[in-house]
């Protein structure tokens, strides 16, 4: 997996106090009342001796405090992958007498982060505390949800101090899917890549032999075949070219269950995309397919991947009556040849139509299907299992109408298999969906 660019991140805040009673407190101001109602109600002055020392106890603490305290939050960095973890370490100093200290982590969203939650360390004396956390993010984002919560407890235990501090935003990347088997398109960049193309140029696989024209390099005649032909004749090659690819994330529709819905199996497989093809040297893009649509260029190299990822971060505020229009998008962001893969649960007729629109303008297209659950027909009725047999008759024509434009659909994730990593997710690896297009390159058409 590609590494996350963390930093280590520490930051100290002197927040004040906010100092309410304690149930300690309350419980002797019960226990001082109640012999005074008693002497009160009974006319028996002596009761009152029973409420001296409560009374006397409150005297001596009935001041508030009034000091703050120093915290230090430090986390091991602001940036990670889902199931990475993120290390909090925090300490906080009373800026006054105190009788205990304790530190608590909230993690009030469960989507975001996960980790401990059990109040951290006490230290009695009231001096300086240290606690550390580890927590495992869980679903990509961007969140500010955790709370390091500070509690002092003043001498005697009579009122308790406490502020929240907030460690920072976390950033966390959607965990790309693996993808070993390069799609390709029929028509390769001319930069220089990987890629053996169909055209002859100064790579190193070897295509041919033809005779020697002005300006071969010498180097590369065939001397076995020279002697036996009598002419001069040169070893052909081809030429070396690298592809571009543009992810399309249908952002329009976003059904399924938190964690597992079909916008982030979209954005993860966006992520896989672009991890595997920049690392082959690639051009990789993103179209956002939305209302406002939000695009990057296609770009080749690391920092093009995180370009990518982080663009894709704030779909979720996303919110628009706007149908997508792909004639807007600049001929920059979806150069001609691209190869265009596209993740949609096919829910919407106009993610639809963008994908036949960007067939029509010559685009090779191929729909990744991310719709993994069926509709749930309620028990007891009668039409359940003909409402769901023709829901699925409506998707295999859905299908059936796209191939026959010369759309490829693929379902994604495919079936659990068996793997050797208990710790890798069968379903989430691309090959599944993708690896039959890897045997041949996917051919464009025009309108």
């Amino acid at each position: 997996m590609t590494d996350a660019p963390k930093r280590d991140d520490s930051s100290v805040v002197e927040p004040g106090l906010t100092w309410v009673p304690t149930a300690h407190y309350r419980r002797l101001v019960t226990l001082a009342l109640l012999p005074l109602l008693t002497a009160v109600v009974l006319g028996h002055p002596g009761y009152l001796v029973l409420a001296a020392p409560m009374v006397a106890a409150l005297a001596l603490a009935a001041s508030r405090p009034g000091y703050g305290a120093r915290v230090s939050v430090q986390s091991s960095g602001d940036r990670c992958f889902e199931g990475e973890q993120v290390t909090f370490r925090v300490s906080a100093d009373p800026g006054g007498p105190a009788d205990s200290a304790a530190i608590q982590l909230m993690l009030p969203s469960a989507q975001a982060v996960s980790g401990s939650t059990a109040l951290g360390h006490v230290q009695a004396g009231g001096g300086p505390i240290e606690a550390e956390w580890q927590v495992t993010a869980g679903r990509w984002g961007r969140w500010d949800t955790a709370r390091i919560l500070v509690t002092v407890r003043s001498p005697g235990g009579l009122f308790a101090g406490t502020t929240a501090v907030s460690p920072g935003e976390i950033t966390v990347f959607p965990r790309p899917p693996a993808l070993d088997q390069l799609v390709l398109p029929a028509q390769l960049h001319s930069r220089i890549g990987d890629h053996v193309d169909r055209r002859p140029g100064q790579g190193t696989e070897f295509t041919g032999i033809r005779p020697f024209a002005p300006g071969d390099r010498l180097r590369r005649i065939n001397w076995q075949v020279t002697s036996r032909r009598g002419a001069l004749h040169v070893n052909q090659f081809a030429a070396e070219r690298a592809a571009e690819i543009v992810s399309v994330i249908d952002a329009v529709t976003d059904t399924g269950p938190p964690g597992d819905s079909t916008l982030d199996r979209a954005v993860r497989g966006a992520a896989g995309i672009a991890r595997a093809y920049t690392r082959a040297g690639d051009r990789v893009g993103v179209i956002t397919l939305y209302g406002p649509m939000r695009w990057v260029a296609p770009g080749a190299g690391q920092r093009q991947f995180f370009r990518i990822v982080e663009s894709v971060l704030d779909i979720r505020s996303l919110y628009s009556y706007v149908s997508p229009d792909v004639a807007r998008i600049p001929p920059s962001v979806l150069p001609a040849g691209a190869l265009v893969v596209m993740f949609s649960p096919l829910l919407d007729e106009r993610a639809i139509d963008a994908a036949i629109d960007l067939r029509e303008r010559g685009h090779a297209v191929i729909v990744t299907d991310v719709l993994a659950t069926s509709p749930t027909p309620a028990r007891g009725s009668t039409l359940a299992g003909l409402t769901l047999r023709l829901w699925r008759l409506e998707r295999q024509a859905l299908r059936y109408r796209l191939e026959s434009l010369g759309i490829p659909v693929v379902g994604w994730p495919g079936e659990p298999r068996d793997t050797a990593d208990a710790g890798e997710d069968s379903t989430a690896r691309l090959d599944v969906a993708l690896g039959r297009f890897a045997r041949h390159r996917v051919r464009g058409g025009g309108r």
